[in-house]
């Protein structure tokens, strides 16, 4: 795609993108994180090639994932849940543009003024504050709440929250898919805007936050007022409800995913079987 053959694309993490792609031909199965019913048609397709798995979503995989706490990142998480529980149901949002991507310092500025003419309740993990405007955190008080990290599921499980505006990191979308969270998609490269196409484009669970060029205040406060108040709104909860019990329905005993993963078992099962035999013909 051009926008990984971009000459101001991530060098390294290009590299490992081709790398994979690579290595994954000599595979024997492919398992994705995602679900049949959501990806049915690309599914099919790489089962043309080599036998594929939907057996997300993995991140809420079976009672493992309940107690088996497995860090996204260094940073320190910052505890949220005393400051959303003062807060009404859907009316703040959460913005986060995961552990890599790194924002400039003129679109930080843009998305706070945005925020500021927006009036919305707000959690924003920032690394640091040295770009937001001078007295941008006098301004916003009690409305907006800024930390460097947190645990991003606790926050969109949350019944406060009411929106998210992402990088549409995969893990970030099915995140906030399984939470019945919409989204306002802000990609920057590898599969953030292939995820934003899916969103935005083909289960109509999340708006665009620029449509092309450069990011403005103006703009980011319309896309907020689009995704957290009236009609548009409401039409993009009742579309990411019913994609939320898809993918909840994926892990139930008789679920598309649970199914899968179950012939996966088996398949391998035969694959180790045959290939002991050969060896045993061999020898």
């Amino acid at each position: 795609m051009s926008y990984i053959q971009a000459p101001d694309a991530v060098p390294v993490l290009m590299k490992i993108v081709g790398k994979a792609f690579e290595q994954v031909k000599n595979a024997d199965f492919i398992l994705c994180n995602t679900v049949q019913e959501l990806e049915s048609e690309c599914l099919s397709a790489l089962n043309l090639m080599q036998p594929t798995y939907a057996i997300g979503p993995m991140n809420f995989f079976s009672d493992f994932t309940k107690t088996v706490v497995v860090e996204k990142s260094l940073w320190a998480e910052s505890d949220c849940t005393h400051w959303l529980s003062s807060k009404p149901p859907a009316s703040v949002l959460y913005i986060s543009f995961g552990s890599i991507v790194q924002i400039n310092k003129q679109d930080i500025v843009e998305i706070a003024h945005g925020l500021l003419l927006s009036q919305v309740n707000f959690i924003w993990i920032l690394r640091t504050t040295d770009a937001l405007p001078v007295g941008f955190q006098d301004d916003v008080k009690d409305r907006g709440l800024i930390v460097p990290w947190c645990n991003q599921n606790a926050v969109l499980s949350s019944p406060a929250v009411g929106g998210f505006l992402t990088h549409c990191g995969w893990n970030s979308v099915l995140e906030s898919m399984w939470s019945g969270v919409p989204m306002i998609c802000y990609p920057f490269y590898v599969d953030q805007p292939t995820n934003r196409k899916l969103v935005v484009d083909d289960w109509k669970i999340g708006i665009d936050l620029c449509d092309g060029g450069q990011t403005m205040r103006e703009e980011v406060a319309s896309k907020i007022d689009i995704l957290m108040r009236g009609k548009s709104s409401t039409d993009l909860r009742e579309e990411i409800k019913k994609v939320s019990k898809m993918w909840r329905n994926a892990l139930e005993t008789d679920g598309s995913s649970q199914r899968n993963f179950d012939k996966f078992v088996v398949d391998l099962r035969a694959r180790l079987y045959a290939r002991r035999e050969d060896i045993g013909s061999n020898n």
